[in-house]
């Protein structure tokens, strides 16, 4: 919850779209399930994506906040900076990223967490958006009804104990 609450203390609130570029590790669920706590959307970016790749991504979903893996990853962002002028913010994993904004996020209260919608209570309905995809837009995008239906499914295909 505490990486929520930096997310909430940099600005990051309802519908924002917050990218998040690194291979699959511990952060990068973490970042992801934070992100949908304070509200926001994630929007994927392969680690392996080129700088032009990098550009449509963030440029067209808007994004105002970017995780990265690595300094070389914040650095293609960098150059990209003047072009892309959604976004505020760029977290590195690798430097600290977690504890920074967990650090920064110890003002928050936990109702600004709690508000409503409770994106991940539902509250704001099942309709709400989850995340995107990678690479060029495709026009998918996951909602919480998508993830849902796939628990409710898996658990009906679950053997009876």
């Amino acid at each position: 919850m505490s990486l929520a609450k930096g997310l909430v203390a940099a600005g990051v609130g309802e519908g924002d779209r917050v990218a998040l570029m690194a291979k699959t590790r511990y952060e990068w669920t973490l970042a992801d399930f934070a992100i949908w706590f304070a509200g926001a959307v994630t929007v994927p970016v392969y680690e392996t994506s080129s700088a032009e790749q990098v550009e449509w991504i963030l440029s067209n979903s808007g994004a105002t906040a970017c995780f990265v893996e690595s300094p070389q990853h914040a650095a293609t962002i960098a150059d990209l900076r003047d072009r892309l002028t959604r976004l505020n913010d760029v977290w590195i994993f690798d430097v600290g990223a977690v504890d920074e904004l967990g650090i920064a996020g110890a003002g928050v209260e936990d109702d600004e967490i709690e508000r409503p919608p409770h994106p991940h209570r539902f509250l704001g309905g099942h309709d709400h958006l989850h995340l995107g995809t990678t690479g060029r837009p495709k026009g998918c995008e996951l909602t919480h009804a998508n993830f849902v239906e796939l628990a409710d499914t898996s658990w009906s295909a679950w053997p009876p104990w």
